[in-house]
């Protein structure tokens, strides 16, 4: 394994010298986008499955906030409420994206009515429709039994001056490099939010209005902090997840609609990698699917704007540590669709030769060790 990483290494230096290519970020573009805030349907569902034990939503970190969080509702931990969202947590899984992606189907507080009638798979499959359906009225009757209105006014000045800290990393952001990267332009609107009871968890859901609008999430955890304990953030830790999350929306549903044509390439990868994958709480190949492209994508966003290119071969690196181990031939493949936009205008139009890159990858998986001259 030292062996590959140390040929990883002295390879990715032929894509950073083809790859890199300042981009020019209109700031008066990038300023027409929301702004970050804090969204009290993303605060109110972590707060529920923290009380439910939910292990990704019990964080410590900020941990001014979470003794706020402890001292307002531990005393409303035996409602109905908690004992539904923890059955749902242990016999369907609710967890982890499922419960961020509940969050973003519903209006804000107090109403927490479906913006969208529940189906089988919306919000997600592992809710359900009934299970949905009745998770919301417990919601609703939780929120005016606990007191959540007392709760968020108490901490209104709160939500408001945390964005500001986190204004440096979005002004890092080149938001324009989505659309022209996937060769379309977003349905509906772009969200970054910030997650105080959520932890170290970020998690890009989207949701799919009736009038085909799609407007997407960027959910950012809460980390770093500063030496008093409060959000710090900054470019480094945070601008690689927001990216990551925000690629998240455009990635998913092009390997979703693509499943069929990706499952014998990714069964076989994922048999090779799955303790590294569980660790990261990816329990299947599709999950590792997303992901590979995403962390891919991410990689190719880095080599578009030279003073992050130090940044980019870190991840390539760390991707590979990962157990991405053909994230390299990955991110090759993709640069192939950059250099080639006449005859793949979207990453939609290219799925194919994905698809088929997989499958060569798959039929010689030793390829991925190999060390080369």
């Amino acid at each position: 394994m030292r062996k590959c990483i140390i040929f990883l290494i002295l390879s990715i230096f032929s894509i950073f010298v083809f790859g890199q290519e300042t981009t020019q970020v209109n700031q008066a573009e990038i300023n027409s986008f929301p702004i970050p805030k804090v969204d009290k349907r993303v605060e109110l569902l972590s707060i529920v499955f923290r009380l439910a034990g939910n292990r990704e939503y019990n964080d410590e970190n900020y941990q001014v906030y979470i003794n706020d969080i402890h001292k307002h509702f531990d005393k409303y931990q035996g409602h109905e409420l908690i004992a539904f969202a923890t059955q749902l947590r242990n016999k369907n899984g609710v967890s982890y994206d499922a419960v961020m992606k509940m969050a973003i189907y519903i209006e804000q507080p107090p109403s927490l009515n479906p913006i969208v009638d529940f189906t089988s798979d919306i919000p997600e499959g592992r809710w359900g429709q009934e299970n949905a359906t009745r998770f919301i009225k417990l919601l609703q009757q939780f929120y005016v039994d606990a007191k959540c209105d007392e709760f968020f006014k108490a901490h209104e000045e709160l939500y408001k001056n945390i964005p500001k800290r986190f204004k440096k990393v979005y002004d890092a952001l080149d938001i324009n490099w989505f659309n022209q990267y996937y060769g379309v332009q977003p349905k509906g609107s772009l969200n970054i939010i910030l997650g105080l009871g959520n932890g170290g968890g970020n998690y890009g859901p989207k949701v799919i209005l009736p009038d085909g609008q799609e407007d997407s999430y960027a959910i950012i955890g809460t980390w770093p902090l500063d030496s008093l304990g409060e959000p710090e953030y900054n470019v480094n830790d945070n601008l690689p997840t927001l990216i990551h999350e925000f690629n998240h929306s455009y990635v998913n549903h092009l390997t979703n609609i693509n499943m069929s044509k990706f499952e014998a390439s990714g069964v076989k990868l994922f048999d090779i990698v799955r303790e590294s994958m569980e660790k990261q709480s990816y329990g299947n190949w599709q999950i590792m699917m997303n992901e590979a492209l995403v962390r891919a994508s991410v990689i190719r966003y880095y080599l578009r704007h030279n003073s992050n290119s130090a940044v980019a071969k870190t991840e390539m690196i760390r991707q590979f540590n990962k157990g991405f181990f053909w994230i390299k031939e990955l991110v090759d493949c993709l640069g192939e669709y950059e250099n080639k936009r006449d005859k793949y205008p979207t990453l939609e139009s290219y799925m194919p030769v994905l698809i088929d890159f997989y499958n060569r990858i798959a039929k010689n998986t030793e390829s991925m060790f190999e060390i080369k001259n």
